[in-house]
């Protein structure tokens, strides 16, 4: 086994080689990022929630920082020692950083990894990940977590076929019904209907939302590929030409928070005077006696 193969074993976020093997989005700057609308203290809590919902444990969190420790397998904890090349230390412990800043207005989010040991010395060893074993699904748990991919982002590899689908299942498959065929797409050229149940891309079916991209990102490889459909109870292979996503051109907006109504002004003082009257009003009228009039007047003028 290869250092990559093991590196993208440990990232403890690959589910299949295929989509491992090329960055699926390449944002500009290069690095591991999405941007969320948000201010930064909002999302520290999503991305700390998002850790707990993967069964992670949050190991700090700051208005700027959230570390995540990720529980290892026995064998992800074998090829870990395997990788740090020190079976004498104790067993390697992987953690996910995210580091999170202002961005006028919205948060950007940049993300790291890495996998650590003490040998037996003391000292500590640490191998970071890299690459698009762990670029590609750092970024599938931002998205879940509510973050958007920055203006200028490309898809060098990955095809994209033009059509929004709901999810549901076939057997064991997932499979795609088409519901929006988007206008001058692939897959209006080559006939794709609206109520279509997409059952595979490039001649390969679908386990779940991480196998369609690795779909996706074979037909990228080919100028034209196969995409198989069910219609009306027919079992239906449609050549559809190979089309890349386009670069995001849309900037995420920052969330307005609507500021709370400003407290009323005080209400003005009531003077002794002013609540004399009222006592002697309600004597004239015969609510209070006599003697309760004059007890009230007294606790008044004593004040």
């Amino acid at each position: 086994m290869t250092i990559r193969m093991l590196i993208a074993a440990l990232c403890g976020l690959v589910s299949t080689p295929a989509l491992a093997d090329e960055y699926y989005a390449v944002t500009p700057s290069g690095a591991t990022e999405m941007h969320f609308a948000e201010p930064p203290s909002a999302v520290v809590g999503q991305l700390a929630s998002k850790c707990i919902d993967a069964r992670w444990t949050v190991i700090s969190s700051t208005t700027s920082e959230v570390v995540c420790e990720s529980p290892m397998s026995m064998g992800e904890s074998i090829l870990g020692q395997v990788l740090m090349g020190n079976s004498y230390s104790t067993p390697p412990r992987r953690f996910f950083r995210f580091n999170v800043a202002d961005l006028r207005g919205i948060s950007r989010v940049q993300a790291s990894g890495w996998i650590e040991l003490q040998m037996a010395f003391g000292q500590m060893k640490r191998t970071d990940f890299s690459g698009p074993e762990f670029h590609n699904n750092i970024l599938n748990f931002l998205g879940a977590a509510g973050g958007k991919l920055p203006v200028g982002t490309r898809f060098p590899n990955h095809a994209t076929i033009g059509v929004t689908f709901d999810t549901t299942t076939v057997g064991k498959f997932m499979a795609l019904r088409v519901t929006k065929i988007e206008p001058g797409s692939p897959a209006e050229r080559a006939g794709i209907q609206i109520g279509d149940l997409i059952t595979q891309v490039a001649k390969k079916r679908f386990k779940d939302p991480n196998s369609f991209l690795d779909a996706t990102a074979k037909a990228a490889t080919l100028p034209t590929y196969e995409v198989g459909i069910e219609r009306s109870g027919k079992m239906l292979s449609i050549p559809v030409e190979r089309a890349f996503r386009a670069d995001i051109a849309e900037a995420v907006q920052p969330i307005v928070v609507a500021s709370a109504a400003p407290p009323p002004p005080p209400a003005a003082p009531i003077s002794v005077a002013d609540e004399l009257q009222k006592l002697a009003k309600l004597k004239e009228t015969g609510v209070l006696t006599e003697a309760e009039f004059e007890a009230e007047k007294r606790r008044l003028l004593s004040r």
